[in-house]
């Protein structure tokens, strides 16, 4: 049985997704299904031969939430994981949230980040983790402390028909979704810089005003 389903939704940009893929394929932990979600109208298809590895279109409403939903209707996993075509996951990733979550039986693991910021010839590095305190309830309700969809992996028993990203939204999905869950179940997160993603105004984030934010915080 897969254990992780992992979810991309992409459009128009095989170079970065070949670099999401690629830090898949090096990860420690093997045991995952990679569903690549093509929200474009123009067919598709990557350079790599692995059967765990399936491409689909998006079926929904055009967009990054439509093809996670899409994602989300596909996937075969105990668990789902998200990564946007412009970020990559460290190796060991998989395999501490995986361990984590099952000790904890919590429903939701988030990790730290690193943050690369490209603005014309200038490269800036950043690293951020955040907590809740008191509660995650009650952080939520002032700010996004999780961060980028990118670091989060969820028990899939608790994404079902009533808890899916919002398709009518273009800018904190990722937000609106935490604030759905978090009365279903137990968060953690891990300090370790898991997740690296880059801001380049120089492109079209899939992902753009909740990265801006990010960044901001």
């Amino acid at each position: 049985m897969t254990e992780i389903s992992i979810i991309i939704p992409t459009k128009n940009r095989p170079i970065l997704l070949k670099r999401a893929i690629n830090s898949i394929l090096k990860q420690n932990y093997q045991n995952w299904e990679l569903l690549i979600i093509n929200d474009s109208s123009t067919k598709m298809s990557i350079n790599i031969e692995d059967p765990r590895i399936k491409i689909v279109s998006n079926n929904n409403k055009p967009g990054a939430n439509g093809a996670r939903n899409t994602g989300i209707n596909l996937a075969t996993g105990k668990y789902i994981a998200f990564l946007d075509d412009d970020d990559i996951w460290g190796q060991d990733k998989l395999l501490k949230q995986l361990k984590i979550m099952d000790s904890t039986k919590a429903i939701l693991c988030y990790t730290g980040k690193n943050i690369i910021i490209q603005r014309k010839n200038i490269s800036l590095k950043k690293y951020s983790y955040k907590t809740s305190f008191i509660s995650p309830k009650i952080t939520l309700q002032f700010h996004n402390y999780i961060g980028t969809i990118s670091s989060v992996i969820i028990r899939a028993d608790v994404l079902n028909n009533f808890i899916k990203f919002d398709e009518e939204i273009y800018s904190l999905q990722d937000y609106d979704l935490y604030l759905q869950l978090v009365g279903r179940g137990k968060f953690v997160g891990i300090p370790e810089g898991l997740v690296t993603y880059y801001f380049d105004n120089t492109i079209k984030h899939i992902s753009f005003n909740n990265k801006a934010m990010f960044l901001s915080a």
